[in-house]
């Protein structure tokens, strides 16, 4: 929020600037300024001279010139961030982990990074990536540990069965499940993980190949679902490994934010479509045949 000294020194801004376009209060309420601070048009040089609190300097149409405007962060916080759990351990699948944590902080979301290993945040990965976690998952365990908004848990062994074991990690996965929150798993920890403690029941699933076999405690999850890249089955969201981890990503965005969220985290990065165009001449793709 706005101070009255930040208000301030963007009012004596403007009464520096003898050409300044005002723009009206409206536009000034919309954009969550303060009525008595209306937008102005600077050069790039005076923008670069002045330091104006916590406003901040935006392009103003196609010319060569800037729009001062307050920041607000009352605006900001008026809609909380989706908060995600992303549990890790030693032998975890580091292609997997940091392929969802980046996309999920790309849509937006709050990503919390948490690790299982006693007494450490550092875990080194199942390719010897070392990762450093944000906190110990024990840190949000227990009586009074917070909810999430989503929970995704990368594969790879025996970082899978590290999560598994956990007994205080546990409570939070199981009282997550019940309350029909999203929950993702890719790899090993749809078997491993979710099917050991009885989340899959009754839904649909999928797992790397190395383990699809071990899925199959209720008729839906035998259904011939184990090729699918990712399955969205009400709260439960599965995919196979390290190659389907983009798309993996991508749909756990689509559950938080909706559709146009996915799409527009994956156009900047150049994700290949489901339905590619013909190959071209000198072009290399993946044979899927």
């Amino acid at each position: 929020m706005m101070t009255t000294s930040t208000v301030g020194r963007i009012n004596a801004v403007l009464t520096r600037v003898p050409s300044a376009s005002v723009g009206t209060s409206a536009l000034c309420q919309r954009r969550g300024v303060p009525t008595s601070v209306s937008p102005v048009r600077v050069t790039f040089r005076q923008a670069r001279q002045q330091k104006i609190g916590n406003a901040v300097v935006q392009p103003f149409g196609g010319k060569r010139s800037l729009r001062v405007s307050a920041s607000s962060d009352a605006a900001a916080d008026a809609e909380p961030k989706k908060r995600v759990l992303v549990p890790i351990a030693d032998g975890t699948e580091e292609i997997e982990a940091v392929t969802v944590i980046d996309v999920l902080r790309r849509a937006g979301a709050e990503v919390v990074v948490a690790s299982v290993e006693p007494g450490r945040k550092q875990v080194v990965c199942s390719r010897g990536v070392r990762i450093e976690a944000d906190i110990e998952v024990n840190e949000v365990a227990g009586r009074g540990a917070p909810t999430w908004d989503m929970i995704a848990i990368p594969g790879g062994m025996p970082g899978a069965e590290h999560i598994s074991d956990h007994i205080k990690l546990h409570s939070v996965l199981q009282k997550h499940f019940q309350a029909g929150r999203p929950l993702g798993g890719i790899c090993a920890a749809p078997a491993i993980v979710f099917e050991q403690k009885g989340f899959l029941e009754g839904y649909a699933a999928t797992a790397h190949p190395a383990f699809v076999d071990e899925l199959g405690g209720s008729l839906q999850e035998k259904t011939g679902y184990e090729k699918a890249r990712v399955l969205v089955d009400q709260n439960i969201i599965t995919s196979r490994g390290p190659g389907t981890s983009l798309e993996w990503a991508l749909c756990l965005v689509e559950q938080l934010f909706g559709k146009e969220k996915a799409e527009e985290v994956a156009e900047p990065m150049v994700v290949q479509p489901l339905n590619p165009r013909q190959k071209t001449q000198f072009e290399w793709r993946l044979n899927e045949d």
